[in-house]
């Protein structure tokens, strides 16, 4: 039996979703020293903006007019190693359920144009129902049809806004597939300049080391999406560069935490305990108090190098 190419490169970015977006994005720019892919900016869908932390971007937004409280961990979003069109033959060929993939056009304050496939039944709050009615993709239905007309997306108009919030849940892992040559060179010079930097930040961040992802109901499709037949609650999996990803047994489907590699774990973990921030953990990793960042679970760990994700 042919072994299918591999279908996700790395973690592109993690989606926290705020209604305090200002403050958050602040917290994590200066107390954990991650530079600027983009800045705030009103996007017509959501209020966004991107930090950079080495091997992934860290995407802060806000849906307009939903009005939802508190903070999460709202989204993963994948980098597959082909065009959409590939990737959506790899998807279909692995029996993972997706949705038509929609592409978002932004002009300011950063021009940038993506792709953006949403998968299915890999975290609960999932897209709501209407969207999967049907094959994937949509099938030939009215919704369907409908869905499938959205391949080109105009962001920034109201209507827009509100059918994009009503597809959405409150969790999703998706495909990004990035156009933008102007948004690639920004990300590039980022890298760059963490490369020679080595680390950042108060807390000496080399890199994102991992996410880790609770898992109850749906390790079939984690199995399917990942060609990983041996994959497990307990799993960690690489994609040879860039943040691992972490499986944990649990009663649900949901986005657990992060953690950052830090160059010296002793020293970061002297600085959160005198700040009575510190969560009783291994020697291996500690964690913020949760409540120190709105309820987000964010560890460290001890850098293996300072080499960063070379991709």
């Amino acid at each position: 039996m042919a072994i299918p190419d591999p279908l996700i490169r790395g973690i592109d970015r993690i989606l926290i979703h705020t209604q305090d977006i200002e403050r958050v994005f602040a917290r994590f720019r200066h107390e954990f020293g991650l530079p600027v892919a983009w800045p705030l900016a009103d996007c017509g869908l959501l209020v966004s903006g991107g930090l950079y932390a080495g091997n992934m971007t860290f995407e802060i937004a806000r849906f307009t007019d939903l009005g939802l409280p508190g903070t999460w961990l709202y989204g993963l979003g994948f980098a597959p190693w082909e065009p959409t069109w590939k990737m959506i033959e790899g998807l279909s060929s692995r029996k993972v359920l997706h949705a038509a993939p929609l592409t978002l056009n932004y002009e300011s304050p950063v021009e940038m144009q993506s792709t953006l496939t949403v998968l299915r039944n890999l975290l609960d709050g999932q897209p709501s129902a209407p969207f999967w009615f049907g094959p994937p993709g949509g099938g030939n239905t009215r919704v369907g049809r409908a869905l499938s007309n959205l391949r080109t997306w105009a962001a920034g108009t109201e209507a827009g806004s509100k059918t994009f919030s009503i597809l959405l849940g409150s969790s999703l892992v998706f495909m990004f597939d990035n156009h933008s040559h102007p948004h690639q060179e920004r990300i590039a010079a980022l890298r760059t300049a963490w490369q020679k930097t080595q680390q950042n930040g108060p807390y000496g961040i080399t890199g994102v080391a991992g996410v880790d992802i609770e898992v109850s109901t749906n390790l079939a499709v984690w199995r399917r999406l990942l060609d990983r037949p041996d994959l497990n609650s307990d799993s960690t999996h690489s994609f040879g560069t860039g943040p691992l990803l972490r499986f944990h047994p649990g009663e649900g489907n949901r986005l657990l935490g992060i953690e950052f590699a830090c160059v010296d774990l002793p020293s970061v973990t002297q600085q959160l305990r005198e700040q009575r921030s510190l969560v009783p953990t291994d020697e291996k990793r500690v964690t913020l108090f949760p409540g120190r960042m709105d309820g987000l679970t964010i560890g460290f760990s001890q850098s293996p190098t300072t080499a960063l994700d070379k991709a």
